[in-house]
């Protein structure tokens, strides 16, 4: 029985804004769910490909329902999305989409892993995902996972057919039967089941398969399971995946692959008590702090949970040891009420600075001694009594290491090879995050037992709208090398980068190199900076090829070659990672007769960036300009309309009759793609069509030129069908349907074995001006400087003839 219980409304939210930097307390119902997992030894393993293709509702159901020890393994980070609140794209969002995970973890309650897997954007068959990855390396890093897991349950979100509506979700079913059939016996699971669905009109669920209800209201957490789950999904803002929060129980469903089916319970034939190891003493210990748990004073359970504490050490086991040792401490310091940070208040560090370290700890619990402190390159021996209730502060200067390394994810710390990234430390893999550098260990006497509890070193502030901040303390580099753009284009075999360099410590007498993919030395400059300032150079280059270009800072025998790169949104800590300092330079015959273009922002790209570096002037216009028909036509050559600009900008209900004024009165207007969700309007163009689902996801997919001299593939660049070669991801997305007589359809291009598409590139004449809708990904390959895309996006932008 649950003494004196007063139970709030949700807990489970409280710490999503700390991330874990520092150690707070749990609330006491969760408090109680943690109990209860403590007494459970089993766990179940979830795996799909992406971020958001977990079922949540099932996860809470596991995680805060069952008490389950509950895992999500993702193979990938989703880094070949679409991002729907800003312009990171790849390796950047792929960051994003791993903290949104975590996020929606540390509500749901289950755990989060990844393999080394690159997301590298939509496929439609298995076979295609597997031309991008290495699927015996795949298979390892699942094991790998499985032996760090141990989960007695595996379950598979998609089916391992074209059923699963997504060649990487396919992949995943098919990688994990592979990893379960190819395991060491003592690793494999009990049984491997797929989760079947029905998603809009398609369904994998039979008469056959294992139903179980779940969904139930958790008078704990004071909503049912469904609506846990919405609130979880929707924390996966970048892609837009806002989910009703849904009351009452519905059913799940099951085929099983591997074992004996489950009848009345996913946990059929399973010991998930502690006679699993022979240690029910253990488990009879547990279960009387359970029937007598008092939510208003854990703190009195203290003296048991330390005897709990000394017998699991006992265990000869050192998997379930070491488990259940790190579960029965975390249920002591959220018993005893504990907290603990160790701050500076500064947000970044360099190797071998000096700052001043901030330790605050306070107990809600009697008998408790503050015996010793240890932070990087200082140990105190500070034995200090801490009082009911009573915060103990201590301050320590201490020196970063010279060795620390730059904070960087650890998946990015080498360039990818093929569809995978490239680990410099395999220990990591699985692990959502690269764990802290920069670290506090407090050694506590808690009624004589010793207790060691670790912190990162974190950067604490008062933000006026928010309050306590305390987010990661970031390592950065001496200097951070930033191209102002990821292309330059060169004419006559000469041309400038524009490189700002930002120094965070005094540089004196460093040098700037500009090499080649070949380590040739293009430019080298020479300069001096002092700390926290930034400058903005210019440096002239001279190639006759293209080619990838690395630029390079030499300083006191150290070279960094890297930006520091910061990405803040609100639902997410401030985020740190390093980008190569490197640029494309194009030095192909490139001509575009528009001089000044109007763009329409949509969802982020760096398309007109690309097209400033090709001499082009392009204002970002207001709605008003946009309004204005005739201020349009007097100045500017063109209009281009960014990326699902349909899909976020409500304006473009009026603006888009307004632009085909524009069009129809002399101008120029080229739409960017658009997915059918959420579209502001249909009317895209000015004849009907429409938009579809359809694409092209093979990147070396043929490309037939269905009218070789029309205006956009001569004027004023040739474009032929070798032009797309080399093309990044997929061909395009979301083509055009339906179409009006009078639009001309450019390009024809296919997946193997399915009809050719013709919706990825359509022009029509009207009145006196051009319309063009593209929905080739020119946001991935303009930037990647691919030849066919940079000439397309000059002649589109020169439909109208010479520039203004």
């Amino acid at each position: 029985m649950i003494k004196r219980c007063c139970f709030g409304v949700l807990a489970l939210c409280i710490g999503v804004a700390l991330h874990a930097q520092q150690l707070q307390p749990q609330m006491s119902s969760v408090l109680y769910g943690d109990l209860q997992r403590l007494q459970s030894l089993t766990s179940v393993l979830y795996v799909a490909a992406h971020p958001d293709d977990e079922n949540t509702r099932l996860l809470s159901w596991l995680a805060r329902g069952k008490h389950v020890r509950t895992a999500y393994l993702s193979l990938t980070r989703g880094d070949g999305g679409q991002n729907i609140i800003g312009g990171e794209l790849g390796s950047a969002l792929g960051l994003i989409r791993t903290h949104e995970l975590l996020a929606a973890r540390r509500l749901d309650g289950a755990e989060q892993y990844f393999t080394r897997a690159l997301d590298f954007g939509f496929s439609k068959t298995a076979r295609e995902t597997f031309t991008h990855w290495d699927s015996a390396q795949l298979v390892r890093d699942i094991i790998h996972v499985m032996e760090r897991f141990r989960p007695d349950v595996m379950i598979c979100r998609f089916p391992a057919s074209r059923m699963a509506g997504h060649g990487q979700h396919e992949a995943s079913a098919i990688l994990a039967q592979a990893a379960v059939a190819s395991c060491p016996s003592h690793l494999r699971p009990h049984r491997l089941l797929f989760n079947a669905y029905r998603f809009g009109d398609r369904s994998t669920i039979t008469e056959s398969q294992f139903a179980l209800q779940v969904g139930q209201y958790d008078p704990l957490i004071g909503m049912g399971y469904g609506e846990l789950a919405g609130r979880s999904r929707s924390l996966h803002k970048s892609q837009g995946a806002g989910t009703p929060s849904t009351p009452g129980t519905q059913p799940e469903y099951f085929e099983t692959w591997y074992g004996e089916p489950p009848t009345t319970s996913l946990f059929n034939g399973i010991d998930t008590t502690w006679n699993r190891i022979d240690r029910p003493d253990i488990g009879r210990a547990i279960q009387v702090v359970i029937d007598n748990f008092w939510t208003t004073d854990p703190q009195n359970h203290l003296p048991a949970l330390l005897r709990i504490r000394s017998m699991i050490a006992t265990i000869n086991d050192p998997f379930w040891r070491a488990l259940k040792l790190s579960e029965v401490e975390s249920v002591i310091t959220s018993a005893m009420g504990l907290t603990v940070d160790a701050s500076v208040s500064t947000p970044m560090v360099l190797p071998g600075d000096s700052v001043a370290v901030t330790l605050r700890v306070v107990v809600r619990a009697p008998n408790v001694r503050l015996m010793k402190v240890d932070l990087p390159q200082v140990s105190t021996a500070d034995v200090v009594v801490l009082g009911n209730d009573q915060l103990v502060t201590r301050s320590y200067q201490i020196q970063i290491p010279q060795t620390t390394p730059t904070t960087n994810p650890y998946w990015l710390q080498k360039d990818p090879e093929g569809g995978l990234f490239a680990l410099e430390n395999e220990d990591l893999l699985g692990e959502p995050t690269t764990p802290p550098e920069l670290q506090c260990t407090v050694h506590l006497d808690v009624d004589g037992a010793l207790l060691l509890v670790t912190v990162p070193l974190s950067y604490k502030h008062l933000d006026p709208l928010k309050g306590d901040v305390i987010e990661e303390l970031r390592v950065i580099p001496d200097v951070s090398i930033e191209p102002t753009t990821t292309l330059v284009v060169v004419n006559n075999g000469q041309g400038t980068i524009g490189i700002r360099l930002r120094a965070y410590r005094d540089i004196s007498n460093a040098t700037l190199s500009v090499r080649s993919s070949r380590g040739e030395p293009l430019t080298t400059v020479t300069f001096s900076m002092a700390a926290n300032t930034d400058t903005l150079l210019s440096v002239p280059i001279q190639t006759q090829q293209s080619d990838n270009v690395d630029v390079l800072v030499t300083h006191a025998q150290h070279t960094f070659q890297h930006c520091v790169r910061v990405m803040q949104y609100d639902h997410l800590p401030t985020l740190q990672y390093l980008e190569p300092a490197r640029l494309r330079v194009v030095a192909e015959p490139l001509r575009v007769t528009a001089r000044r273009i109007a763009f329409v922002e949509g969802a982020g790209e760096a398309t007109a960036d690309v097209l400033r570096t090709m001499g082009v002037r392009v204002d970002v216009v207001s709605t008003d300009q946009l309004l204005n028909t005739q201020q349009l036509l007097d100045t500017y050559d063109a209009v281009l309309v960014g990326i699902r600009a349909l899909n976020t900008r409500t304006d473009m209900t009026y603006v888009m009759p307004a632009l085909m004024q524009y069009v129809e009165q002399g101008g120029t207007l080229v739409m960017q793609y658009n997915t059918t969700g959420n579209l502001k309007t249909t009317e895209i163009g000015p004849f009907p069509m429409k938009i579809t689902r359809n694409r092209v996801t093979e990147e070396n997919a043929t490309v037939t030129l269905r009218d070789p001299d029309h205006i956009l593939m001569t004027t004023p660049n040739r474009i032929e069908p070798d032009d797309f070669s080399g093309w990044v991801q997929e061909r395009g997305l979301y083509f055009t349907g339906d179409h009006d007589e009078r639009y001309q359809r450019l390009l024809s291009m296919n997946d193997a074995g399915e009809d050719a598409q013709e919706g990825s590139l359509v022009y029509a004449s009207y009145g006196k001006g051009h319309y063009v809708y593209c929905a080739l990904s020119l946001f991935r390959n303009v930037p990647a400087g691919v030849p066919g895309a940079l000439k397309l996006l000059a002649n589109m932008m020169s439909a109208g003839g010479a520039g203004k």
